[in-house]
This record gives structure tokens, sequence and C-alpha cells, in this order.
């Protein structure tokens, strides 16, 4: 290629559309469920980073096929490139987060805070309570302020028929949840406390500082949320939430997946193998990603716009 600094500004225009983000996102929803604050490390957590590794591999690798470049071509562009389009940090977390599990376990904990909040805002909404942000607008992209948007209207419109299908106990515990303050404060306080951890381990992987991120590595301690509320109250309380949780993720999905097939009735044949890729994942079929270098220089590349941005 004699000219080929335009692969990387395309592949930018890409990881900000909804054929990357779809599934990585969706992935990241669903995976992140057993991410919680305070909890060690386990197997199940390096599987789940294995497997988004894998992911990451399978999407950039059909992306190169769409557009028919080697890695060699890939990796030469990114050496040279400089973003000529503006990018979310997220796209970097995103990407480096394959490689970095420290960033992917902040990454993932805060991402399952956020669903959290998100579902206790979704049911303050159904009960006329207007909520302060509970989850902050620059944390999430416009698309996905857009699918939130249309999950909200949904959700009012079929209040009614989803308060009929209550009993009265169920009835009281969502009314408990949406009139208190303390579960949201609480929520509030971790996300706040990974938001801080995820942009520490940023830090430590852009500056390559092995003392600092020895100093950093422990989690810092919070105090606890001050509650008047009985303990096996409190409990129904935070599980009922992580069911309607649970619940959002399935109708985020659903909002996905429109997202998806409303692009690609846009700019048909735009992205076959992308996109196909793209309803593998969604469809939950096996993929067979091989370990691929553009993921490194990619992640290099976007490192040193972060690094020239600040």
């Amino acid at each position: 290629m004699a000219d080929d600094a335009w692969v990387f500004d395309s592949l930018v225009g890409f990881l900000r559309g909804p054929v990357w983000n779809v599934p990585i996102l969706t992935f990241i929803e669903h995976k992140s469920l057993i991410f919680e604050p305070g909890i060690e490390d386990n197997d199940d957590h390096a599987k789940i980073q294995e497997e988004y590794k894998n992911l990451v591999d399978f999407m950039l690798g059909s992306y190169m096929e769409d557009i028919g470049i080697t890695p060699e071509q890939f990796e030469s562009a990114c050496g040279k490139a400089s973003i000529k389009t503006t990018f979310h940090q997220t796209l970097f977390e995103q990407v480096w987060a394959a490689d970095d599990y420290e960033i992917f376990k902040r990454m993932m904990i805060q991402k399952n805070l956020e669903l959290q909040l998100q579902a206790l805002e979704l049911l303050q909404q159904r009960y006329g309570i207007i909520p302060e942000s509970c989850v902050p607008g620059d944390t999430m992209t416009p698309d996905e302020q857009t699918i939130m948007e249309e999950i909200i209207k949904k959700s009012l419109e079929e209040h009614e028929a989803m308060q009929a299908g209550l009993d009265e106990e169920t009835r009281d515990l969502e009314r408990a949840l949406v009139e208190s303050k303390e579960e949201r404060d609480r929520l509030e306080t971790e996300r706040n406390r990974e938001r801080d951890m995820l942009e520490k381990a940023l830090k430590m992987s852009l500056n390559d500082d092995a003392e600092e991120a020895e100093e950093s590595s422990d989690t810092p301690s919070l105090p606890p949320v001050k509650t008047t509320i009985d303990p096996e109250e409190l409990r129904r309380r935070q599980e009922y939430l992580k069911e309607q949780r649970d619940k959002l993720l399935a109708l985020k999905q659903q909002e996905r997946e429109k997202q998806l097939a409303a692009y690609e009735t846009s700019v048909p044949q735009k992205r076959p193998k992308s996109s196909k890729a793209a309803h593998r994942v969604l469809d939950g079929s096996t993929i067979d990603a091989h370990t691929l270098q553009v993921r490194k220089a990619l992640a290099e590349r976007l490192k040193a716009e972060v690094i020239g941005d600040n």
C-alpha cells in the first residue's frame, strides 16, 4: 500500500459503530454480573477475560477481511497513523482491557454497578420519581443513551400492565427501593470508587510505571454507607434490584439488535464479514479467533493518542 494511513481512521470509525459495539457491549454487560466489588479474583474471571480477548481478536479479524488488508499492513498503518476523528476513551478501555487484567476487572465491576443503577433509575421512572442522573452521560455513548431512552419509554408505557401482575409484597418492595436513597447512595459510592480504580489502572498502563502500579494495586476501603434498614430487608432489596438488572440486560440486547439491523439496512454489504461475526456472537455461536498482533498494534496506537491528548 502506498499510503495506508486511511486504514487506521477507518478502523476507529468501525470501533465507534454498531457492528463493533453491539457484540462487545453485550458481552461486557452479560459477563459483568459475576464481577462484584470486593470479590477475590478467581478462575472464572480469568476465563471470561480470555473469552473477551478472543472476541476482540475475532471482530478485528473480520474487519480486516472486510477491507482486504493483511495483519502486516494493519500494523504498518498503526505505526504511521494519527487519528483524524474523535474517539471516546471507552474505545481505548475496550481494546486495552483484552491484554490488561486489572483494566478488564475494573471495567467489568464498574459495568455491573452501572447496570444496577440503571435498573434502579428505570424503577424510579415507572413510579413517577424523576431521579438525579444515576449514570453520568459521559460514561455512555450517544447510541447507548438512545437505547436507555427507548427502554424507559417502553417501560413507562407498560407500567400499568406490569403493576397488575405484581403481588402486594413485591409492590411494597419496589416502592421501598424507589423511595429510599440508601441503595442508590451505596451503588454510587461503589461505582465512583471503581471508576477511580479504573482511571488509576489506565494511568499506570499508559505510564508503564511498575513502582506506581505496585503502590496502587490495593483497592481502597470504602466507608460503610449508613443505613437504618433491617439487614434482611436490605438483602431482599439488593436481590430484587439484581433481578431487575437482569431483565434490563435482555431489553438492552433487543434494542442493540435493532440498532445493528438498522445499520445493516442503511449501508447494505458495507461490512458483510464483520456483520456476520457480530451476529454469531449475539447468537452465542462458538468463535474461533486466532491471537492477533493487530490487537496489540491497535492498543499501542490508541495509547499513544490518549497520551498525546493528556
